[in-house]
């Protein structure tokens, strides 16, 4: 309570931060420990390190020596706004923030907060701060199930889809190490936007479908040869098929391309996130013929296609991730 008290009184007595334009992530470090401030949009940003006497969060181990925390505290304001603070998380080493006009009939800018962890095929977390009278309500991916992304988003983050909204564009972790090593393995992209406060997964907008057939040409040169270890690439094409329209000549290219006898295919119903010591949970085990079975399973699970029942349409519609409150 003490450091939020301390962020609303440097709202009211400090000098005008530096300016930073809307749309562009500024990072903070944490094993810097400084504090950040910047404008941007007509919204005030104040990033200071969490103390490791403060509760609730759990300590990190940072704490030995330096008595801060990994974590931030945010605090976001303006003329007329009640500031808003919020906490980085707490295993990320840096946190980037940027205030962007979630959509073009908001009287006001909001503000993304975005950290990762965990190296190559790491977790992202996001906190979205979206205006809500006259402060802000924070929505979090943590929201959407299943939710399991990768890679930084983009500065300048652009409406793609042409409704007016921006969207937000990431990589699809469920992809790591599934069909393949982490590297061996292409992401498909996955779009959310903010859509009356509340966060939507996008990524089934028949609007975006040129954007999953341009990501196919990123994996369909290794998928359609006879590289080794090119499943994880044929995994991510047919899933960008699935989403661009294009699925069933696709997945017949697939079949006349994919890699026999060394086959990699997840015999597990869950996701690797939720494996115990890195192996599949007992009685999540299913045994698959052979690739093609495995990675159809895998589509329909992870709703790239509708049902196994229907198995080469796609689900157009978009997906809330939160319940309305």
């Amino acid at each position: 309570m003490r450091i939020i008290l301390l962020a609303l009184a440097w709202f009211l007595i400090s000098a005008a931060p530096a300016d930073a334009p809307i749309g562009t992530f500024q990072t903070w470090a944490s094993y810097k420990k400084l504090p950040l401030d910047f404008t941007s949009g007509g919204v005030i940003v104040h990033v200071e390190a969490m103390p490791c006497s403060n509760p609730p969060a759990t300590e990190s181990e940072s704490c030995r020596y330096d008595g801060f925390n990994n974590q931030a505290f945010v605090t976001v304001g303006g003329r007329g706004v009640a500031p808003m603070t919020v906490l980085t998380d707490k295993q990320s080493a840096y946190a980037r923030i940027a205030v962007v006009r979630f959509d073009w009939h908001d009287p006001r800018p909001g503000v993304i907060v975005e950290s990762q962890y965990g190296g190559s095929g790491g977790k992202l977390t996001l906190q979205l701060l979206v205006p809500s009278s006259n402060s802000y309500r924070s929505v979090s991916l943590e929201d959407c199930n299943g939710a399991d992304l990768e890679v930084q988003l983009a500065d300048l983050p652009e409406d793609l889809s042409g409704d007016g909204r921006i969207d937000l564009k990431f990589e699809d972790g469920a992809f790591d190490s599934i069909f393949g090593c982490n590297a061996c393995t292409p992401r498909p992209p996955v779009f959310f936007a903010v859509k009356e406060g509340k966060i939507v997964d996008e990524s089934r907008d028949p609007a975006l479908r040129g954007l999953f057939a341009a990501d196919m040409v990123r994996s369909a040169p290794i998928c359609l040869s006879n590289k080794r270890y090119r499943n994880g690439a044929c995994a991510a094409y047919t899933a960008d098929a699935a989403r661009a329209g294009q699925f069933e000549a696709a997945w017949a290219l697939m079949l006349k391309h994919y890699e026999h006898g060394s086959d990699l295919w997840e015999p597990c119903d869950m996701p690797v996130s939720a494996w115990v010591n890195h192996r599949c949970p007992e009685g999540h085990v299913t045994h698959f013929r052979d690739f093609p079975e495995s990675l159809h399973a895998y589509l329909v699970r992870t709703g790239y296609l509708s049902s196994p029942s229907q198995p080469f349409v796609m689900q157009k519609s978009n997906r809330l991730c939160e319940n309305p409150v």
